[in-house]
């Protein structure tokens, strides 16, 4: 009898914790929000060993796919450092528009949404997967 309220349990727990995960249907997601920061000029430039990049992509999640990230260090992925100092980059992480203004340091969804116009997801109704 113990071993079956124990598989139970087990599955109970199982059960809650992947219908918790599960993603929100009809809401926003980060990936629309990040496609829009796209679409509004903003890029992104770090490097790989920034710890600060790596929170400001930690945000986003997967929905890093749809965000133009630059990266600095020619030892990283894809490095581009000559495109770096071309736009004046000094400090990781850097957003900057296509009109020239530029944010150093990592960014909340809502500062960026504010600097965009990009309609920020509550976090109730966004999904990262």
């Amino acid at each position: 009898m113990f071993k079956k309220l124990t598989i139970f349990s087990l599955l109970t727990v199982l059960a809650l914790s992947l219908t918790a995960c599960a993603p929100v249907e009809g809401g926003e997601s980060y990936d629309e929000f990040a496609q829009c920061l796209t679409d509004e000029g903003m890029t992104l430039y770090g490097a790989f060993w920034c710890g600060h990049c790596a929170d400001q992509k930690k945000l986003f999640g997967t929905a890093m796919d749809y965000i133009d990230y630059v990266e600095c260090d020619p030892r990283g992925d894809d490095g581009q450092p000559d495109l770096c100092l071309e736009e004046g980059i000094e400090g990781y992480p850097t957003w900057k528009n296509t009109d020239g203004r530029s944010w150093v340091g990592a960014q909340s969804l809502e500062t960026l949404g504010e600097i965009t116009g990009c309609p920020v997801p509550s976090t109730e109704e966004a999904t990262t997967e």
